[in-house]
């Protein structure tokens, strides 16, 4: 999940979808305030699926079918507890729906989904995009240092083994010359 909402925006213009999907797409992307990243995909049977995360805080997914409706809506927040993950889905037995509010109508999941990505755009404030960016790219800096250390290790044994060999060799040459 690389792209901007500029980029998925762009995507999504530029991929031909029924109108009502690009809509409801659209809707979600624009209302991403901040450095959301995505990514977009659609199946076989033209439902359009959009996966974004806020920071690694909030995550989202969110399926259209190419009728324009909301078919499956995923949402998880930083919050801990059962109101952290939050599923709307047109089949009853996918739903997750632990809060005290109240689940959202079919027809209204769009507006709640727009309202729950603003929300989530003003709770995350530059520190804490700089505090994620910050914790990735320690988590590569250690694997990268350890590769680096397993490779400076192997090479140093390999160097030993070439040393012993050189030193055979020079022994055996050192034996046929006699």
């Amino acid at each position: 999940m690389t792209a901007t909402p500029q980029e998925l925006i762009e995507r999504v213009t530029r991929v031909r979808r029924p109108a009502g999907q690009l809509g409801v797409l659209e809707s979600i992307i624009t209302a991403a305030e901040g450095p959301w990243l995505g990514t977009m995909d659609a199946d076989s049977r033209g439902a359009a699926e959009l996966k974004m995360h806020l920071a690694g805080r909030y995550r989202l997914t969110a399926v259209v079918t190419s009728a324009g409706k909301l078919n499956l809506v995923q949402m998880n927040a930083p919050t801990s507890g059962q109101g952290a993950e939050r599923v709307l889905s047109s089949k009853p037995a996918a739903r997750r729906w632990v809060t005290s509010e109240e689940m959202p109508k079919q027809p209204e999941w769009l507006g709640y989904v727009v309202e729950w990505v603003r929300i989530a755009s003003a709770d995350v404030d530059h520190r804490a995009v700089l505090e994620w960016r910050l914790e990735g790219s320690s988590q590569k800096l250690a694997a990268m240092t350890d590769t680096i250390d397993s490779l400076r290790a192997g090479l140093l044994e390999r160097e030993q083994l070439r040393d012993e060999l050189a030193a055979e060799v020079a022994e055996l040459r050192a034996e046929l010359e006699r």
